[in-house]
């Protein structure tokens, strides 16, 4: 071979290298991450045309990128505050039973606002409870002092609304005024009638009245306590004496009928003033903190009376705490319940307030309990016969459907209150003797007549076996 052709095929090689170095570089370029190409572009000092090019393509993608996160950044986040009380029903509760969480006639503070053309009717009643809250001092002044007020806690009223206000200062403070008004002044109204126009809807039309009470206990619907007990003193101590010898939180009591409330703390809402009601006594939470977390589900109420236990209404006297349940001496003792139309809502809008909020699932445990016990109808029909549920539904189907769902898609907390309860109501129900002793009691001495017939039938098989030995002796004896 002459050296023309060494010459030829060295440049041919060479060539085809340089080809295959090129492919391979594109190939790196489309498969390794933008980053690490970067990385390569800015460590190398003897790259070719292409690689300044690939550099400033990644530095604008990634520019572009850091930018929008550092937008993100320095933009004012949502808080997260610990006041947080007031909150939107998660999805998973909401869907199970949207019309409990949705207010029928009025909108109280901005959750619903953008509704308010919905809720015209008493949107305009609004500015008429204002002017008749603000005149039982005679001094339109005092909403200058109002406002001032209020604009020295708005702060602390907006961080009780876990979603972010997107309203201005004004626009805010305004709402608190017209709506925490309204709800005091029907609070004045409802406890004395003498009060109110002669025509009011919020009384005198029976929807707009029995609506609006269950509006007030919503979750989405609460307003800061706060807010309506500042307003409260600021028309109450106006003059040169109260008008009212009480409190906000004496006037919501006497609303909400409640009595010889001890409170864990001041209440967040209304709705926070309900639930402290229902939180059992001192006694049984530390009972139920001290046990053991592991139990078996109860069986339902039919088959625990079966096996003996005795269901027995919490006597007036002793009734402290709907959730103050017991069970002693094979007896159920459990608080009366009356079983409304809004008792569902009621139940639905404190378990999500629970579920939301930071203290625990009192009444979501409650709950539980009571599905547990009831399974059918024929659970309600018992527990109605015992007088513990008064049910003003009429059908004991639907109060055996409420409770039988009110627990889906709530998450139970860790320490569960009735865990003694069960235990003990388990060890009862899986005694022999229990069950063997309460079926002789209701089949043989349910009544005086069935109890002397049994006594009559024991007497004639205790004769008929004596008659029976008697004559075997005389047999073998002649034997």
């Amino acid at each position: 071979m002459d050296a023309l052709n060494v010459k030829l095929i060295r440049k041919s090689w060479l060539t085809t290298l340089k080809y295959i170095e090129q492919q391979f570089q594109q190939l790196i370029q489309q498969t390794l991450p933008d980053l690490v190409l970067g990385t390569m572009a800015s460590k190398s000092q003897n790259e070719d045309k292409a690689g300044p090019v690939l550099e400033r393509k990644i530095t604008i993608k990634n520019e572009g990128l850091v930018t929008s996160i550092e937008e993100r950044l320095q933009a004012k986040p949502p808080s997260i505050s610990p006041q947080h009380c007031i909150f939107t029903v998660p999805e998973r509760l909401r869907k199970l039973n949207e019309d409990a969480f949705t207010p029928q006639v009025v909108s109280l503070g901005p959750l619903h606002r953008n509704k308010l053309q919905q809720y015209k009717a008493i949107e305009n009643h609004k500015l008429h409870y204002l002017t008749a809250f603000l005149a039982h001092q005679s001094s339109m002044a005092l909403m200058n002092e109002c406002v001032d007020k209020l604009k020295g806690i708005e702060k602390q009223a907006r961080e009780c609304y876990a979603e972010e206000i997107e309203l201005s200062s004004d626009e805010f403070v305004n709402m608190m005024i017209l709506d925490g008004c309204l709800v005091i002044e029907f609070f004045l109204r409802y406890d004395n009638r003498l009060l109110k126009d002669d025509y009011d809807p919020l009384f005198d039309n029976l929807h707009y009245h029995k609506a609006f009470e269950d509006d007030l206990l919503l979750l989405e619907n609460q307003l800061p306590f706060i807010v309506l007990k500042m307003l409260f003193d600021i028309v109450n101590n106006a003059g040169s004496r109260k008008l009212w010898d009480t409190s906000f939180l004496g006037l919501a009591m006497k609303y909400h009928d409640i009595e010889n409330l001890h409170l864990l703390h001041e209440p967040k809402h209304l709705l926070d003033l309900v639930l402290q009601q229902y939180i059992p006594s001192k006694t049984f939470k530390e009972k139920g903190n001290e046990s053991s977390k592991r139990f078996r589900i109860i069986p339902r109420a039919v088959h625990l009376w079966e096996a003996g236990v005795r269901f027995q209404r919490l006597p007036a006297e002793e009734k402290r705490h709907l959730l103050d349940v017991s069970f002693e001496k094979g007896i159920l003792k459990i608080p009366v319940i009356d079983i409304e139309d809004q008792t569902e809502s009621l139940f639905r809008n404190l378990i999500a307030f629970e579920q939301c909020y930071k203290h625990s699932t009192y009444v979501g445990d409650y709950t539980t309990l009571m599905d547990h016990l009831i399974d059918t109808e024929s659970d309600v029909a018992l527990l109605r016969r015992k007088e513990i549920i008064t049910n003003w539904l009429g059908d004991d189907g639907e109060v055996s459907d409420m409770f039988n769902k009110l627990g889906k898609n709530v998450v139970s907390s860790k320490d569960f209150h009735y865990v003694d309860l069960y235990n003990e109501l388990n060890k009862y129900y899986r005694t022999p003797w229990h069950t063997w002793n309460a079926t002789l009691k209701r089949d043989y001495f349910n009544t005086p007549w069935s109890a002397i017939a049994f006594v009559a039938a024991g007497i004639g098989i205790i004769c008929t076996i004596i008659q029976t030995m008697q004559a075997f002796q005389e047999e073998t004896g002649k034997a």
